[in-house]
C-alpha cells in the first residue's frame, strides 16, 4: 500500500512538524532581525542592544534554516527507489514550491553544508585588497581597492556576506514565510498536506 504514495498520507504529519520547526526558527529569527533594522531605521538607541556577534548568528540561523528546509523539497540523494525524491517532489507539488524558488540554490546549502572547506579555500587564495572581517552597514561598502568580506550585512537591500558571496534576503525570507503559512494551513486541515 505504500507503493502507492510519493508520502503515505499517514506520515504527511512528520514532514509538515519537521519543516515548521525549520520555519519557526527561522521566523524568529527573521523577527529579531526586522526589529533591530526599524530600530536603525528610526535612529533608536535600541539598534546598540544587539551586538554584532549576535546580529551575525541569527542572519545565520536563517541561512541555515533556509538550506535545511531546500533539502526538503531537492533531496542530495535519490534514495532507494527514488524515496527520497518522489518526496521532494510531492513536497514541492502540495506546498506549490517551483523550479525558481528563493531556496532552491544550490550555493547557498553548499556554504552552509561544507563551510569548513569554503573556509580553507577562501582563506588560502591570494588575495589582494582590504580584508574585512565583520561588517554591517546601510548599503555594501565600495572602495578604490578589492574588499574581502568575511561576514557582513547591509540593510538596503537586505543582503547578507558570508566569505564573499552575496545572499538577498528578502527573496529567501519572503519563501520562507509563505511555506509557513502553508504548513499552519495543512496543519488546520487535520495534518494533511494539500492535494495537486
Amino acid at each position: 500500500m505504500q507503493a502507492e504514495f510519493d508520502i503515505n498520507p499517514t506520515y504527511e504529519a512528520f514532514y509538515i512538524e519537521s519543516l515548521l520547526w525549520h520555519t519557526n526558527s527561522a521566523l524568529d529569527a527573521i523577527k529579531e532581525i526586522g526589529d533591530w533594522i526599524e530600530f536603525v531605521i528610526e535612529d533608536n538607541p535600541k539598534a546598540l542592544d544587539l551586538p554584532k556577534e549576535e546580529l551575525f548568528q541569527k542572519l545565520q540561523l536563517i541561512i541555515q534554516h533556509a538550506a535545511s528546509i531546500s533539502k526538503f523539497f531537492w533531496p542530495i540523494r535519490k534514495g532507494e527507489k527514488g524515496l527520497h525524491k518522489k518526496r521532494g517532489r510531492k513536497l514541492r507539488t502540495s506546498l506549490s514550491i517551483s523550479e525558481d524558488s528563493a531556496l532552491k540554490s544550490r550555493v547557498l546549502r553548499d556554504h552552509i553544508e561544507h563551510f569548513d572547506e569554503k573556509l580553507d579555500v577562501y582563506l588560502t587564495s591570494n588575495f589582494v585588497g582590504e580584508f574585512i572581517p565583520q561588517d554591517v552597514g546601510l548599503e555594501y561598502p565600495e572602495g578604490e581597492v578589492p574588499l574581502h568580506i568575511f561576514k557582513g550585512f547591509y540593510i538596503n537591500p537586505r543582503i547578507f556576506v558570508l566569505l564573499g558571496n552575496k545572499y538577498e534576503l528578502i527573496p529567501i525570507v519572503q519563501e520562507v514565510e509563505r511555506i509557513h503559512d502553508i504548513l499552519l494551513e495543512c496543519v488546520n486541515c487535520g495534518y494533511r498536506l494539500r492535494s495537486a
